[in-house]
């Protein structure tokens, strides 16, 4: 099954996650991928986790880190048809850290480098 095949499957239940299964997808596919997922993609998994749990404090808590990181796994769930068992561990790596870092896109931020 092809990633446009099964993002418009789940797109007729749940648009925001066939978004997200679409655009992470693609970057864990990605032949030569890049560190961290560009700022499109990380702000589709966003737009998913906060229609399941929109964290309510800045920053996050433990628990809606937590909340975030399990409604994370669905991400993972509707993409195993189109991803290998490297590829669907590599997913949810990256989504464990947008799940507790919002802007995990963003690696400058982390180590002090203001572009």
């Amino acid at each position: 099954m092809k990633v446009e095949d099964l993002t418009k499957i789940i797109a007729q239940r749940d648009p925001l996650l066939a978004n997200a299964v679409s655009k992470m997808a693609v970057y864990v596919q990605d032949r030569f991928p890049a560190a961290f997922p560009s700022k499109e993609q990380t702000e589709a998994v966003n737009s998913y986790l906060d229609s399941i749990c929109k964290p309510k404090h800045e920053p996050m808590t433990e628990t809606e880190c937590e909340h975030r990181r399990l409604a994370s796994h669905k991400i993972t769930i509707a993409a195993i048809r189109v991803l290998d068992r490297s590829e669907q561990d590599r997913l949810q790596d990256v989504l464990d850290h947008i799940s507790y870092d919002r802007e995990y896109y963003m690696p400058e931020r982390q180590r002090g480098w203001h572009i």
